[in-house]
């Protein structure tokens, strides 16, 4: 059963008058308990595909969501159709630096689905109770390393601000998550519990994984298939443990077997 599919999405980022990102005319469907991963060289397209589909890039085409027409460009609609996103930008986009890890976790749960609030007098309060409960849960369960729950997350090193940005999605209770370029800049030790969380988190809870990432390696240690893009277009989706020789030619743009039938014809 297919959880997502993307059926001729194009995403176009554009940042001080140049484009960033480009996604052109991608199909793609993601199966339902799956580790999916897509890489790619920098600047490629890769990272545009979950952010064209959250809402976050401004995207065409059509996805659909447990096949359920689920609208582009619309990041609350997203998040309340069941998706949600760990983004690579974690300083810009992913956290409240200048906010308690507390706050930060709870937010999106908050703002998109009145989570951790109280009733009174017909006003949605917030509950303090629950929401220390949730981050003292999650700071325990993720290993982030703080002095308590009220620090704020600005002050934390970059593999925990990458945890509180996995705490923040979690809170949400998504079917599908997305996880962008989930251990750029930080340390061996906090990768390997960040991708092992990832990986629990879809062994044990049944959640589908996409996890876009520029460390092939990476990918293929914990992938059940994996995509590659180049110049903007989903060139193939190849098994972890296709060889090093069929990756790179998918990252300079080649299909694997295109290769093969051109070596046959110059044969």
């Amino acid at each position: 059963m297919s959880v997502i599919e993307l059926n001729d999405v194009s995403v176009t980022f554009h940042e001080g008058g140049r484009t960033v990102e480009a996604v052109k005319h991608v199909n793609i469907s993601v199966e339902k308990g799956e580790i999916f991963g897509i890489g790619g060289l920098a600047g490629q397209g890769k990272v545009g595909i979950p952010n064209g589909v959250m809402g976050i890039y401004p995207g065409t085409g059509e996805v659909e969501l447990f096949g359920k027409p689920s609208p582009l460009n619309n990041a609350r609609q997203a998040l309340k159709n069941g998706m949600a996103i760990v983004s690579e930008d974690r300083r810009g986009v992913g956290l409240l630096l200048d906010e308690s890890i507390e706050n930060n976790v709870v937010f999106n749960a908050m703002q998109i689905n009145g989570d951790f609030t109280k009733k009174f007098l017909g006003m949605h309060l917030r509950d303090g109770k629950a929401i220390r409960a949730y981050a003292d849960e999650v700071i325990k369960e993720l290993d982030i390393r703080c002095f308590s729950a009220q620090q704020h997350t600005g002050t934390l090193s970059g593999g925990n601000q990458q945890k509180v940005c996995i705490a923040r999605a979690l809170a949400m209770n998504p079917r599908l998550l997305f996880v962008s370029e989930p251990t750029r800049g930080i340390d061996i030790g906090a990768k390997k519990l960040v991708l092992e969380t990832l990986v629990r988190l879809n062994r044990e809870l049944g959640m589908t994984v996409v996890i876009i990432s520029s460390e092939l390696q990476e990918l293929k240690s914990v992938s059940d298939r994996i995509a590659i893009v180049s110049e903007g277009k989903l060139v193939d989706i190849l098994s972890p443990q296709a060889s090093d020789a069929d990756y790179g030619l998918a990252m300079s743009g080649i299909r694997p077997s295109e290769h093969l039938e051109k070596e046959g014809t110059n044969a």
